[in-house]
Formats: C-alpha cells, sequence, structure tokens
C-alpha cells in the first residue's frame, strides 16, 4: 500500500472496526477491502509519505493558511516543504480579509526594505523583499510535511489565483483539464486536441478515471468506430440549447439553458429566475460547466 496512490488509504488503527467508525460517510460506503501491513512494511509506507512530488497540489492543515491549497515548490528535506501559496501577510496595507496576488509595483524601496528582483533563465519571475520570495504575485511559505496533505485534483475555485498568477501554465492547464473531466459523462460531445485524430469530434461512450481515459466513438461516413483516448488529449464540447450546470468560477451553482456562444463569452438562461448570465472564459476555464443529464 502506498499512501499517495489513488484509491489506497493508510491508516493507523488497532482494528478495521475502529478504522471504518472514524471514516466520513463519503468514504465509509467506498471502502471494500482492508490489508495489514507487515511491520516491516510499514516503514516503507511511512517513509513514502515524507516525500511529495516536486509538482503537486496540497493542502494546508493547520495554522494560518489552515484549508489553503498551495503547489509543491520544493521539497526542502523530509520534514518540510516549500510551498507556492496565495499570500495571507500582505507587505503593504490592504483591507482585512483580501485575498489577490502582490503586486510588484506597490512594494516601497526604502532601507528597510529593498526589492530585488529574482531571475530564472534570463527572465523576472518574481522578486524577494524583505525575506519573503515571491512569484507572480503568489509566496514561497515553508511548512512542516505533517501540515500539508496531498491533493490529487483540488477545485479550480481554490487555485483562482494560481491560475490567474500563470506561474507553470502547462500544469495549471493539466489541473484544470483533471477537474473538468470528472464531469464528463457518457453521450457528452469531446474534441480530440492531440494526435493523429485532431480536431475529430466524437461521443463519450465511457470513462475510466483510474487511467485517465475516455472512450470516444467516431462516425467517419458512416462508420461508426470506437478508440481510447487519454484525458489530457480532449476537450468537452457545448452546444446551444445544452442544460448546464456552472461549476467553477463567480457564477458556481448556476443551472440554464446554453443559449448563445461566441468565441469565449457564454450565454446561460437560467432556469428559475429566467435571467440570462454572460460571462467570458478565460482558457484556463474553458471546462466550467458541465452538462446536467
Amino acid at each position: 500500500m502506498s499512501a499517495w496512490t489513488p484509491g489506497q488509504l493508510y491508516v493507523v488503527a488497532d482494528s478495521p472496526k475502529t478504522i471504518s467508525q472514524s471514516l466520513p460517510s463519503s468514504l465509509y460506503l467506498a471502502v471494500k477491502d482492508y490489508t495489514r501491513i507487515k511491520d516491516e512494511e510499514r516503514e516503507a509506507v511511512e517513509l513514502s509519505r515524507s516525500k511529495l512530488p516536486d509538482t503537486a497540489w496540497v493542502r494546508i492543515t493547520r495554522g494560518k493558511y489552515k484549508d489553503d491549497v498551495g503547489r509543491v515548490f520544493k521539497s526542502k528535506e523530509e520534514d518540510f516543504v516549500e510551498v507556492l501559496i496565495a499570500t495571507r501577510d500582505f507587505p503593504y496595507k490592504m483591507p482585512q480579509g483580501t485575498r489577490s496576488l502582490v503586486e510588484r509595483s506597490r512594494l516601497p524601496n526604502s532601507k528597510a526594505g529593498q526589492v530585488s528582483d529574482i531571475i530564472l533563465n534570463g527572465e523576472v519571475v518574481g522578486w524577494s523583499y524583505k525575506g519573503e520570495s515571491y512569484y507572480k504575485g503568489l509566496v514561497v511559505k515553508i511548512f512542516a510535511r505533517d501540515q500539508v496533505e496531498l491533493v490529487a485534483v483540488p477545485h479550480v475555485n481554490d487555485i483562482q489565483l494560481h491560475l490567474e498568477s500563470g506561474w507553470d501554465t502547462p500544469f495549471l492547464k493539466a489541473t484544470v483539464v483533471a477537474f473538468s473531466m470528472q464531469f464528463l459523462r457518457v453521450g457528452d460531445s469531446a474534441r480530440v486536441v492531440k494526435g493523429s485524430l485532431r480536431g475529430e469530434l466524437g461521443t463519450v461512450i465511457s470513462t475510466d478515471h483510474t487511467c485517465d481515459s475516455v472512450g470516444l466513438e467516431f462516425n467517419f461516413d458512416g462508420c461508426l468506430e470506437e478508440t481510447e483516448i487519454s484525458l489530457q488529449d480532449i476537450e468537452r464540447v457545448f452546444r446551444v440549447g445544452d442544460t448546464v450546470r456552472v461549476v467553477a468560477g463567480p457564477y458556481m451553482g448556476v443551472e440554464g439553458h446554453l443559449i448563445q456562444m461566441y468565441d469565449d463569452v457564454l450565454h446561460v438562461c437560467q432556469e428559475t429566475t429566467k435571467e440570462v448570465v454572460s460571462f467570458w472564459q478565460n482558457p484556463l476555464w474553458r471546462t466550467g460547466l458541465t452538462r446536467n443529464t
């Protein structure tokens, strides 16, 4: 067993009964098997918990940043990890509770604190100020290893400021795709964006989130063909008339009919009020809708 392998949970307890009694209902119904590991295996499992991937999302479990989600910046050693996260302590005056990126232009240069650029591959990617390191508006904080837990796919609302910062865009795009594909259902339309079938439109006939793949059915000149494709290689396609629900962003929860689409501007007629909501989707947020079935 590995603490960080999807589908497996490592727990220290005296019996399966103790575990089942402590699990939330969402996990209780999902547990199918209990496996007791040997003492010599336990050391290997617990060691695997101490090392986080250099590119991963984590949730802070204690302290000022409790429940915030950040990106692993560097695993310093077994007991500590550097996390790139939205700051809760601004280096200049801001209203209490403000959540935003730190702006370099607002950092005062003085004898007490000098602003220094952080340069990577000849490009300014951040700055240092009063002992803190900021990268595109996010701050690097050091947390004890037992203060963070790995998050396989965070909700995109929890990483909104990371998306706005644009730090490591490929990783951000992969995260958004993984998040959105959780809502992919049989019968949805999807377009292939990579590979030999790029541009082809198909219908979802199966999904396998364990293997990050989807089965698509294509109609080639009247002949139906089924193909297994990686979730990373497709994008969902919406059509005017679809009944949709917004699953991310400021309009989260809104349900209605998609009445018009133009580039990245979507127009949804709300189910309850019949009001039309129009909003612009950043390319990173293209999958902010899910089709209701």
